[in-house]
């Protein structure tokens, strides 16, 4: 029975402490049962009527029809049969035993690694605050309650639900809780690779237990008893596999709820915050009464600069079309003319709140326009007894998971192969030319190689001063930023600045004290996103010229032409620094690559760009996310909105802007935004001074590794002419391997 006992129990002006006692059960449970009337027992539900005097037969002709999960069909059908094609034409290609050369060109095996990547569904996120009703969202749009809700702070772990034609052969059960570590990477970072999933060793060491739905219920979710002896906090992550037509097309991934206690950040809100960049689409769920307060707006500042752009990918993409904001609880005591008026004046308050930052850093980020009416069209309500309050969220998720999403994801993987299948076929002509070159002119190159090892020591000397040159531009760099920062930072947190700024934007002192301060952080935020992406740029050009005039050991011919056998220093590069897990201005100078070409098969560096809202084809970034690029937002403490709440108001002295003002100043100050800013900035440049380091070492290593090709290949020994006669002809089957891929372009990309 699909029964609308709140409706009911509302219009009689009954408690629901009242029903529960008569009922004979706990008020949470009652909160449940009407979360969730469909699984109200038979009898309770007979009972449940008599007290709210309600006909039976009346509410069964009134009865709900139950709301279906969403059904995208399988979207990724053709391309998952094109990539078992490209697998099986990668394992039919002869193997090449060995293929010894400075250049690192790719192999079929680094193609193989990054087909899987291609197999990853986009990730559909679910976070907001606790009692947003995120949980119960998730189990609807499953179409199944298979994950724990309740009217507590409820998911204590991030849940990932997948498809069960996902789960691996050894995989035992549908529920796997494992613990943090499971996500660190070899440089000890958090990194959400869903192909660690794949690997049964690495589950089998970090996993705490495998089996049923009920593990959810046991690590899942807190416990607000007296045996709660927190046994369970070492639990991190859910892995729960189910049979759903919407894990088709995804993946779910559900996560703990933010707090707007005035604490130290949880556990819970650091889960959510280290995992809302993996997120494809994002959902963020708040309360349809008092729809997006202060505490949603400063996450929200966050979350949009961390979402992905599929705009830059695909023309056809809408605009914001991965960001959903749903106002959940919006039950039938809300009447049908007040919630487009609560959307209307959420998105209103949205779009003057981001427009001059977070927003406008994604216009810059996608070329692309963002109006009020935008905004508006990426807010929805939801209620799954009432059908026609979440039907047009339904429709447009559909539409995005079945259509949208999965044109983009196939344009950009189309672009991806053929630029690695076109790129590396000249990478091994080239080749090819240079040691077919080598071996005719052999005799001539020996005693030219005796001149580059004796300029050796002279080279390496050079390129010394030079990568001591950009290491110090590095410096500078960063002390202008803090530089810049400070100069703005003390002008906007100035009394008399705030108390200007609330003046101008702000009627009303609750307004004023929800939202002001959040703005203010956002302006400071936005300031050292442009400074960094300026400064960026300098050390971009200073990086370019450090790489394009490396001094490659080159032997020249009697007819004044140069020869030799170089390496990629670029592609050098981004093999020093792939995997570090931050890049800091390094992430600014790889977007400025162009579509990539075969650097793409340096997967994870790819997969950090993707992260940072770069499309690899869509040309250089001009602004990258601070937040994005320090690996999450900085965290404030406690909310700064909520730090306010208890604020009193004088009825007569000073203007209550003018005394707003000085507790926001003082609250800034108490709280150290300043320093926690200036701490982010180090973070930024030291990570692209560690990165730098590391990819100048690696070059380094490659040069001299081509010192050492070109000794042993000019050899006066009978061998050194058969190995390369030997490396042209594996060079030439490679060369095929790549100009032969099996794939062709399916849809339009930009």
């Amino acid at each position: 029975m699909n029964i609308d006992f709140r409706r009911y129990r509302e219009q009689k002006g009954i408690s629901q402490e009242s029903v529960a006692s008569r009922l004979g059960i706990s008020v949470e449970q009652l909160k449940n049962h009407e979360q969730f009337p469909a699984k109200v027992p038979m009898g309770m539900a007979v009972k449940w009527l008599q007290i709210l005097g309600v006909d039976i037969a009346t509410a069964m002709s009134e009865e709900i029809p139950p709301l279906q999960g969403i059904e995208p069909d399988n979207p990724y059908a053709e391309l998952y049969r094109r990539l078992s094609l490209l697998n099986q034409y990668i394992d039919d290609t002869p193997f090449v035993d060995w293929l010894e050369s400075p250049t690192d060109l790719p192999k079929p095996n680094d193609l193989k690694e990054q087909v899987k990547q291609y197999y990853q569904k986009p990730n559909v996120v679910l976070t907001g605050a606790f009692d947003s009703g995120k949980s119960y969202l998730a189990n609807t749009l499953l179409g199944k309650k298979i994950l724990p809700t309740g009217y507590q702070p409820a998911t204590r772990v991030i849940t990932i639900v997948c498809h069960v034609e996902s789960r691996p052969e050894w995989f035992d059960g549908n529920v796997g809780i494992i613990d943090e570590k499971f996500w660190v990477d070899e440089n000890g970072k958090l990194n959400f690779d869903f192909l660690y999933l794949e690997d049964r060793e690495r589950c089998q060491k970090h996993f705490l237990q495998f089996g049923s739905f009920d593990l959810l219920e046991k690590y899942g979710v807190h416990q607000y008893d007296d045996s709660d002896d927190d046994s369970n906090d070492n639990g991190h992550t859910a892995i729960v596999y189910v049979d759903a037509p919407l894990l088709k097309a995804c993946n779910l991934i559900d996560l703990p709820g933010y707090s707007d206690k005035q604490d130290e950040v949880s556990k819970d809100v650091e889960k959510a915050n280290s995992a809302t960049k993996i997120a494809n689409v994002l959902l963020y769920a708040s309360p349809a009464k008092g729809h997006i307060n202060g505490q949603d707006m400063e996450r929200l500042r966050n979350l949009l600069r961390l979402l992905p752009t599929p705009e830059n990918e695909c023309k056809d993409f809408p605009t914001l079309g991965n960001f959903f904001i749903v106002a959940t609880h919006a039950d039938p005591s809300i009447p049908d003319d007040e919630l487009p008026k609560i959307l209307n004046k959420a998105s209103a308050r949205l779009y003057k709140e981001l427009n001059e930052t977070a927003i406008e850093f994604r216009r810059k980020l996608t070329k692309q326009n963002i109006t009020k009416e935008d905004v508006q069209k990426r807010f929805f309500t939801f209620w799954s007894e009432r059908p026609d309050r979440c039907q047009s969220l339904f429709d447009d998720l559909t539409q995005l998971l079945c259509q949208t999403l999965p044109k983009t994801v196939i344009c950009r993987i189309d672009r991806e192969i053929n630029a690695v299948k076109y790129d590396n076929e000249q990478k091994y002509a080239d080749s090819i030319e240079q040691y077919e070159t080598t071996v005719t002119k052999i005799e001539e190159y020996r005693k030219e190689l005796e001149k580059a090892e004796k300029n050796e020591p002279e080279r390496q000397r050079e390129m010394r001063q030079k990568r001591s040159k950009v290491s110090k531009l590095i410096n500078d760099l960063e002390k202008d930023t803090r530089k810049s920062f400070q100069t703005y930072a003390t002008k906007k947190i100035d009394v008399e600045f705030i108390e200007q700024m609330i003046r101008q934007r702000y009627n009303q002192k609750k307004e004023a004290q929800e939202y002001a301060p959040g703005y203010l952080v956002d302006l400071l935020q936005s300031h050292v996103e442009n400074r960094i992406s300026v400064n960026s740029e300098k050390l971009k050009v200073e990086i370019d010229a450090f790489l394009e005039k490396y001094p490659v050991p080159k032997l020249p011919n009697k007819d004044g032409t140069v020869v030799s056998i170089p390496f990629d220093t670029k592609g050098a590069f981004l093999g020093g620094i792939a995997g570090l897990g931050a890049y800091g201005a390094l992430a600014a100078w790889a977007a400025g690559l162009g579509n990539l070409g075969s650097y793409i098969l340096v997967a994870k560096f790819v997969s950090l760009l993707s992260a940072l809202g770069i499309s690899i084809g869509g040309g250089t970034a001009t602004v990258i996310s601070f937040v994005a690029a320090i690996g999450g937002p900085i965290v404030l403490g406690i909310g700064l909105a909520a730090g306010l709440a208890s604020l009193m108001w004088n009825l007569f002295g000073e203007a209550w802007q003018k005394r707003l003002a000085k507790e926001i100043h003082q609250h800034f100050k108490k709280q150290g935004v300043v320093e926690k800013f200036l701490g982010g900035i180090d973070q930024y440049w030291q990570d692209t001074a560690t990165g730098f380091e590391k990819g100048a070492d690696a070059v380094e290593a490659k040069c001299k590794q081509s010192l050492e090709h070109l000794r042993e290949i000019t050899s006066p020994e009978t061998q050194s002419k058969e190995r390369i006669e030997k490396l042209l002809v594996n060079l030439e089957k490679l060369r095929v391997f790549f100009a032969d891929i099996p794939w062709d372009t399916q849809g339009k990309c930009l």
